[in-house]
């Protein structure tokens, strides 16, 4: 199986253009691209991309990710137009990518300069909410019907998929569990309340 190494994830708001992914892994040596896309959906309803560049390289026998900012929407142009057009980022998902930056769309379609367009993530979320879902999510081990791509160490919520998590319901171990395996994992949190887990899985569907 391939090892994963993400490439400088911290930049990933700097980041604007698959062309910018581009640039990190021409580095990398020869590899096949390809671009995932998951949906983020909190409670507001607003869902969001998250969008990353997989290279697998075959003779390091590693396949390199490269994330770009959270979006809706995408501007490129078709191959044979000049005129920039807008479209669903969800198109992305499962595009493939050259070295020159060159998309091809699952139906077809081929596209250049293709850039994002970033969308913020929404911010109803705490840090401590997010601690306690994927806390959750590991002790019912369910990382990977959750996550869309293996997410970077302290970066879980960039491969979140949380239209999956209402799935969960009628799953979850009782609240006492889940506090002694978030207390084990993070004893910073050992004081957290049962009804502030239950809060938090409720904000995301999953109870």
């Amino acid at each position: 199986m391939p090892a994963y190494e993400w490439l400088k994830p911290h930049d990933r708001k700097n980041r604007r253009s698959i062309a910018d992914a581009i640039d990190l892994l021409h580095p990398q040596g020869a590899w096949t691209g390809k671009i995932r896309v998951g949906g983020l959906k909190l409670p507001s309803q607003d869902v969001v991309g998250l969008v990353a560049v997989f290279a697998e390289n075959d003779v390091a026998e590693t396949t390199f990710i490269v994330t770009l900012p959270s979006a809706k929407q995408f501007r490129a142009r078709r191959h044979d137009r000049q005129e920039i057009e807008i479209f669903d980022i969800f198109r992305l998902d499962g595009a493939t990518v050259d070295g020159f930056g060159n998309v091809e769309l699952v139906d077809g379609t081929r596209l250049r300069a293709a850039d994002v367009i970033p969308a913020p993530l929404p911010t109803t979320v705490t840090e401590l909410e997010w601690s306690i879902l994927h806390g959750t999510i590991a002790l019912m081990k369910a990382e990977q019907e959750c996550y869309t791509y293996p997410a970077p160490f302290g970066q879980p919520s960039q491969a979140l998929d949380c239209s999956k998590l209402p799935g969960l319901k009628g799953k979850v171990p009782p609240r006492k569990e889940i506090l002694r395996y978030i207390a084990k994992q993070e004893p910073a949190l050992k004081s957290l309340s049962r009804q502030k887990v239950a809060d938090s899985l409720r904000k995301f569907g999953m109870l």
